[in-house]
């Protein structure tokens, strides 16, 4: 019975102290930094992830979680919205004329970034689809992707290594005005998504900082006549648009067709003149 006792107390040591493990104190430049930004937060945890303390606390009735490193600097703060009301007028209108606009709305998360373009995630269902509609503030879609499971948006993080001035002189001088919502670098690539003339494009360059393309959504009415004549006099003639995207490179602009009829789906390269690649 005593040896019983011991191991049982023995046990309940073992899980107080994993407890006690998981508990982060946060460093003091960082808890004064959350308390000076969120003056009226309640029921605050932190936890720390990577080289981040992150702060999970309700204000004004929201869930919030708040992203800074051990000097105190803020760098994104992800808030939990529970009406479509929350939203900002301009994504609303989009949202309702958009083609999700009959889907279910599972859950809606604003990301709040340093420096960079406020994101609003919009997690929409209809039947066994899940998608989360990326917006940006003035009612732009940015992305649309496949539901994951997991929804920290550590990815949205503003890279504390800044795009480098090559890059940035070039997408400043091609694209002037636009506005970077997201740089990413994988594959030997560099992906940075802007908007540009009230439109999300991607900008591709390689590892030596080359411009691969820039491709962009269009609808059908934007493509060039001589484009959709030479898909009409096509071998594809008969199969549905699904998506239409604009691709501009160093040597060519073309418009990549992805088709679909029946269970066959396929994808064809048409340039300005007509000519299918």
């Amino acid at each position: 019975m005593n040896l019983y006792a011991l191991f049982f107390g023995l046990a309940l040591f073992g899980f107080c102290s994993c407890d006690n493990d998981d508990s982060v104190t946060p460093d003091p430049q960082a808890r004064q930094a959350f308390e000076s930004k969120y003056p009226n937060a309640t029921q605050v945890e932190w936890e720390k992830k990577n080289n981040y303390l992150i702060a999970e606390f309700i204000d004004n009735q929201l869930d919030g979680k708040a992203w800074f490193d051990a000097t105190g600097q803020w760098y994104m703060t992800e808030t939990e919205l529970t009406h479509t009301s929350q939203l900002p007028e301009d994504v609303q209108k989009a949202l309702a004329n958009s083609e999700y606009a009959q889907w279910y709305i599972d859950d809606i998360d604003r990301l709040e970034r340093n420096e960079t373009e406020t994101i609003y995630v919009i997690e929409v269902k209809k039947d066994k689809q899940e998608y989360d509609l990326y917006y940006s503030a003035d009612g732009i879609l940015v992305k649309v992707q496949a539901d994951l499971t997991d929804d920290d948006y550590e990815n949205y993080l503003p890279d504390a290594s800044e795009l480098p001035a090559s890059l940035q002189q070039f997408i400043n001088d091609k694209y002037p005005t636009c506005r970077i919502i997201e740089t990413e670098t994988e594959h030997n690539r560099t992906e940075v998504d802007i908007i540009h003339e009230n439109r999300s494009k991607e900008v591709i360059f390689d590892a030596s900082g080359n411009w691969l393309n820039t491709h962009y959504d269009v609808r059908q009415n934007e493509v060039e006549t001589a484009v959709m004549n030479a898909l009409k006099t096509s071998a594809y003639a008969d199969y549905i648009i699904d998506d239409i995207e604009r691709y501009e490179t160093p040597d060519q602009t073309y418009y990549l067709f992805e088709l679909e009829k029946g269970a066959k789906e396929i994808e064809i390269k048409i340039d300005l003149s007509g000519k299918l690649l």
